[in-house]
C-alpha cells in the first residue's frame, strides 16, 4: 500500500505537466498505440498544459495586485480572509486517509465503468485533493478511516455522472471533443446551472436576451472579439482600482493576451489529448462491444474557451461585491477570485455561451460559494492549525473559496459526520 501511494505522490509532484505526458503515453500503450504515437501524443498534451499554466500564472499575476488594490481601495473587512486552495490541498494530502481513498477513487471509477455506470475515465489525478479534502476533513474529527473513504466514493460516483451527463455541451460548447469534467469544484456546479438555465428560459423578455460569441461580435465589431473584450476589462478592474496608468496598461494587454493565447494552448493540448481519445474509441469498439469513453480531464481545459475566462473575469469585482452586501457572510474572497473561470464554467456552458445568463447564473453561484466558505471558515481554521498551518496575524479565520465550491461535498460531510456519531 505504501510503494503504491509513493508512487502516485511521486508522479503528483512532478506536476501536470509531467504527470500528464506519462499518463497519457501509458493510456496509449494500453489502447494499442506504438510508444513513438503514444510518447508524441503524452508529450503534446505536457507541452499544452506549459503553455496553459504559463499563461494562466500570467493572468493570475495581472490580476491579484489588482485584487488587492481593490481591497485596500474600497475597505473590505470581513472576518474570515480567502487564503487559497493550497491551504486546502495541503490538508487534504498530509493525512493518513490518503492511500485509502486514492484507492478507493481509482477503485470507484473502474467499478463504474465496468457496470456501465459512467463513461468518465478519470485520469486528472491532482484533482483527486478535492474528494481528498472532505475525506480528511472528516477523519480528522471523526478518526473514522471508514466514514472518510466513504464521502470520497459518494462525491466523486456523483461528479462522475455529472460529467457524464454534461459532456455533450463541453463538447459542443467548448470544442473539447470527448472530453468530460470529473472535478468537484467545477461540475457540482451543473446541479445548479441547468436548472438555473431552464428557469431563465420560463421568463418573457429575459429569454430572448442573447449575448453569445456570435451576436456579441456581430453588433459590437471588433469590441466583441475576446482580445478587445480582455484589454476592456482588464483596463477597467484596474482603472476602477486605482492604479497607475501604467499599470492599467500591462493589466490591460495582459487580460487582453490571456484571452487569445490561452484557447491557442488548449487547442495543442487538444493535438495530443485527441489520439488518445480515438485510441480509447477502437479499443471499446473491439473489446467491449462499442462501450464509449469519454476522457476525464482538468477543468483548466474548460478556460481555454474565451467567454468562460470573461465571465470569470467579470465575476472577480462582483463577488468582491457580493461579499460586502450579502447579510450573514464573512468570507473575505482574496486568493481564489483569479480562480473564479473554474468556478462559473456552468454558469454558461448551459446556455451554449450566453454571457448574459451566465452573470445572471453565477450570481447565484458566486452568492453560494462566499456561503459556503463563510460556513467553512471555523472548520478550515481548525484543521489548518492541526498540520501546522500558521494564520497570519491579524486574520481571525481561514477559508478558501475552492472549498465554498465543493458545495454538495459539506453536505456530505455533515451528514456522514451524523453517522459516525451514531456509530
Amino acid at each position: 500500500m505504501e510503494l503504491i501511494l509513493n508512487f502516485f505522490q511521486y508522479i503528483v509532484n512532478l506536476g501536470v505537466s509531467v504527470m500528464m505526458p506519462i499518463i497519457i503515453t501509458i493510456l496509449g500503450l494500453i489502447f494499442g498505440k506504438k510508444i513513438g504515437v503514444a510518447f508524441k501524443a503524452g508529450l503534446t498534451v505536457g507541452i499544452g498544459f506549459v503553455g496553459i499554466n504559463v499563461m494562466s500564472a500570467m493572468m493570475m499575476n495581472s490580476i491579484s495586485p489588482v485584487v488587492k488594490a481593490l481591497v485596500k481601495q474600497y475597505h473590505f473587512h470581513l472576518t474570515a480572509t480567502d487564503t487559497g486552495w493550497p491551504v486546502a490541498s495541503s490538508i487534504a494530502w498530509g493525512t493518513p486517509v490518503v492511500p485509502f481513498v486514492f484507492l478507493a477513487i481509482i477503485l470507484t471509477n473502474i467499478i463504474m465503468i465496468a457496470l456501465n455506470w459512467t463513461k468518465t475515465m478519470d485520469i486528472d489525478i491532482w484533482n483527486y485533493w478535492q474528494p481528498l479534502f472532505t475525506a480528511s476533513a472528516l477523519y480528522l474529527t471523526t478518526k473514522n478511516m471508514f466514514i472518510a473513504v466513504l464521502s470520497a466514493v459518494i462525491n466523486m460516483a456523483i461528479i462522475f455522472k455529472l460529467a457524464d451527463y454534461t459532456q455533450k455541451d463541453v463538447e459542443e460548447n467548448l470544442g473539447l471533443e470527448g472530453v468530460s469534467f470529473p472535478g468537484l469544484q467545477t461540475t457540482n456546479w451543473a446541479v445548479i446551472g441547468y436548472p438555473l438555465n431552464w428557469l431563465l428560459d420560463q421568463i418573457p423578455g429575459v429569454k430572448k436576451i442573447s449575448w453569445t460569441p456570435e451576436k456579441l461580435q456581430q453588433h459590437l465589431g471588433i469590441f466583441g472579439e475576446p482580445m478587445m473584450m480582455g484589454l476592456i476589462i482588464g483596463g477597467a478592474m484596474a482603472a476602477v482600482a486605482r492604479m497607475s496608468v501604467a499599470k492599467i496598461l500591462t493589466t490591460a494587454v495582459a487580460i487582453s493576451a490571456s484571452l487569445v493565447l490561452i484557447p491557442r494552448m488548449v487547442a495543442i493540448l487538444m493535438d495530443g489529448l485527441s489520439t488518445i481519445s480515438e485510441a480509447a474509441q477502437e479499443f471499446m469498439q473491439k473489446r467491449f462491444n462499442g462501450k464509449k469513453l469519454y476522457i476525464g480531464m482538468d477543468a483548466a481545459l474548460g478556460i481555454g474557451n474565451p467567454y468562460v475566462l470573461t465571465l470569470g473575469l467579470i465575476m472577480v469585482p462582483i463577488t468582491m461585491i457580493l461579499a460586502f452586501i450579502l447579510p450573514g457572510n464573512k468570507a473575505m474572497p482574496l486568493a481564489d477570485l483569479t480562480a473564479l473561470p473554474f468556478y462559473v464554467i456552468f454558469a454558461i456552458v448551459p446556455s451554449k455561451g450566453n454571457l448574459f445568463r451566465g452573470i445572471i447564473i453565477s450570481l447565484f453561484i458566486c452568492s453560494i460559494t462566499l456561503y459556503m466558505s463563510s460556513f467553512a471558515a471555523p472548520l478550515l481554521t481548525n484543521l489548518a492549525s492541526s498540520i501546522g498551518y500558521h494564520v497570519p496575524s491579524g486574520i481571525t479565520q481561514i477559508t478558501s473559496l475552492a472549498i465554498g465550491t465543493q458545495w454538495y461535498s459539506w453536505i456530505t460531510y455533515y451528514l456522514l459526520k451524523l453517522l459516525a456519531g451514531i456509530l
